[in-house]
């Protein structure tokens, strides 16, 4: 799992359901594009319980502006989640003798 995945999945975790560009300009928005494609990953794996999205045309093209977690993470986000964390502490661990 990448961090900004991971990331993710924290954030939804912590309560954050509706995610928008920022800044909302050229680079914020296809900035943007590349969250969204994440949160439709982590519905297609089953990691979190339902994305919409909304679509705005910008000069002839269709850009995700909106998208928004309904449900928040499955039993499977939080299990990945609290793995992901639990490898952090024992890797994060020193043996004192």
């Amino acid at each position: 799992m990448t961090t900004p995945f991971l990331d993710l999945l924290q954030q939804i975790a912590s309560g954050t359901t509706i995610y928008e560009p920022f800044p909302r300009n050229a680079r914020g928005m296809q900035e943007f594009q590349d969250t969204v494609a994440r949160l439709q990953e982590m519905e297609k794996l089953g990691l979190v319980r339902r994305i919409w999205t909304q679509v705005r045309e910008i000069a002839g093209a269709e850009y995700y502006d909106m998208a928004m977690v309904q449900g928040g993470l499955t039993a499977e986000g939080e299990c990945l989640l609290r793995e992901h964390h639990g490898a952090q502490a024992s890797g994060n661990s020193k043996v004192h003798q």
